[in-house]
């Protein structure tokens, strides 16, 4: 049960949006910004999450939603998506500065030059349902409430 506890006060997001989804019987549905639903699945593994839309082996661990939180967080709480499907890395729109490009070369390894898969549109949602971040056209940005909650934290 203290684990429990440590999740809900957690500032991570990875330990947010895993704690939630336990939390809903370890299944959520999300919405994106053009309102296409997907469902996510919490893994048996307790650490990665799988979804119909992201056809990936293996799947997405949580870990990927720290490393877009710290991306939003170098650029003031605010970043843009990026396109992977029609850019490769470092490419501009698909730079390390957006999501896209965060994701693919500090989470999944890649070099520049390289293509990366974009997943931005499933996680962006997740982002917004855990109320971390809003999700909007061409950019995420950090809500206020989870701003505060780091903050308070004194992080």
């Amino acid at each position: 049960m203290s684990l429990f506890r440590k999740n809900t006060d957690s500032v991570k997001a990875s330990e947010i949006i895993k704690y939630k989804i336990k939390k809903n019987g370890g299944r959520i549905l999300v919405s994106s910004v053009r309102g296409n639903t997907y469902e996510i699945r919490a893994n048996r593994d307790g650490k990665s999450f799988s979804c119909n839309a992201l056809p990936i082996n293996p799947p997405y661990e949580y870990t990927v939603f720290d490393v877009m939180v710290e991306t939003m967080l170098e650029q003031g709480g605010k970043a843009l998506k990026g396109q992977g499907r029609n850019h490769r890395l470092g490419e501009p729109h698909c730079e390390v500065t957006t999501l896209v490009g965060a994701i693919g070369k500090h989470y999944a390894g890649k070099n520049e030059g390289e293509w990366v898969f974009d997943p931005i549109f499933v996680l962006a949602a997740v982002l917004e349902w855990a109320d971390i971040a809003h999700n909007g056209r061409g950019y995420l940005e950090l809500t206020p409430s989870y701003l505060m909650k780091r903050k308070n934290q004194n992080i």
